[in-house]
């Protein structure tokens, strides 16, 4: 297992690869950049992560198969989300209303290649920052008009379905309301 920390300019970050199954909270420093990248981690609980001063987070080509609801909790200055290339096949309700409040900052969120076969109603509806959403490869069957009225802030939405599901796209906001 590899694990760093250190600074970069007068950033502080944090660094995990390799062989980390565990995320214990305790051991996640307030830092502005967590890499927690290529672990076998599964599952990631409630309050793993008091970093409210974050500002990206990466927990990107893990095996994460679940998120609790709570995981971000208070993590209000989060730009950058990567969730990519784990096995996530459900996003729990309000995971996302931790992150958004009044002071809310989320504007790029990584879902692309998991195993996401639909996506909950209100799902992002608190997530008004959002600019640029991924969602290719993964198992989306249907997206729902809820959605697309959600995405009102979004800029380039990246989805991809295939073989009677949607194709691959890279669209504006005011392009993804002719698809739905």
């Amino acid at each position: 297992m590899s694990s760093t920390s250190g600074s970069a300019g007068d950033k502080y970050y944090l660094q995990c690869q390799a062989g980390l199954v565990y995320i214990d909270p305790e051991n996640i420093p307030d830092v502005e950049e967590i890499y927690i990248n290529g672990n076998p981690i599964t599952k990631i609980l409630d309050n793993t992560f008091a970093a409210k001063t974050c500002r990206i987070m990466s927990l990107a080509y893990n095996q994460i198969q679940t998120l609790m609801p709570l995981a971000f909790k208070d993590m209000f200055l989060l730009e950058k989300l990567f969730l990519n290339d784990n096995y996530i096949d459900e996003l729990p309700s309000g995971i996302f209303d931790q992150i958004n409040t009044e002071i809310s900052r989320l504007t790029h969120l990584y879902l692309q290649n998991n195993r996401l076969q639909s996506l909950a109603p209100g799902l992002f509806i608190k997530v008004t920052t959002l600019t640029y959403l991924d969602l290719q490869e993964n198992r989306l069957l249907v997206i729902g008009e809820e959605l697309s009225l959600e995405l009102g802030s979004i800029d380039s939405v990246l989805v991809s379905i295939r073989q009677g599901r949607i194709h691959l796209c890279h669209i504006h906001y005011q392009e993804v309301k002719k698809y739905f």
